[in-house]
């Protein structure tokens, strides 16, 4: 079973919080502060879902989103909008944009629940 998680975020802070919380949900987690690495990582491995922050200077996360999506190999993987932009019109343009959910920051272990639960027992 995949237990295999990426965080995509430029604010360290808000990296080390999640890895945090998701490794105590029990999922391994792999993160980056770009976007552009992780398109790259992507190639070789996959991950059940990713965290994609929105608002990064090279890549934003709606582009990144919109490059996962253009390639079939990478169908199955999970992506979730994390963000600090909660507008409820935000949320259904990233949702309409190939999102799968949606996560407010600050984020908490139940939040994180909800969007991805516990990593799959083997």
């Amino acid at each position: 079973m995949n237990k295999l998680a990426f965080i995509i975020d430029d604010s360290a802070v808000n990296v080390a919080v999640a890895r945090l919380l998701l490794r105590r949900l029990g999922w391994v987690v792999e993160d980056f502060d770009s976007a552009i690495p992780m398109l790259a990582r992507l190639a070789e491995v996959q991950p059940a879902f990713m965290l994609l922050d929105i608002s990064m200077p090279d890549l934003g996360g709606e582009e990144a989103c919109l490059r996962i999506r253009a390639n079939p190999a990478w169908s199955a993987v999970r992506i979730i909008a994390y963000t600090a932009h909660a507008m409820e019109i935000d949320r259904q343009r990233y949702l309409a944009g190939g999102f799968d959910a949606v996560i407010t920051k600050p984020i908490t272990i139940g939040g994180l629940h909800a969007a991805v639960g516990h990593a799959p027992n083997d």
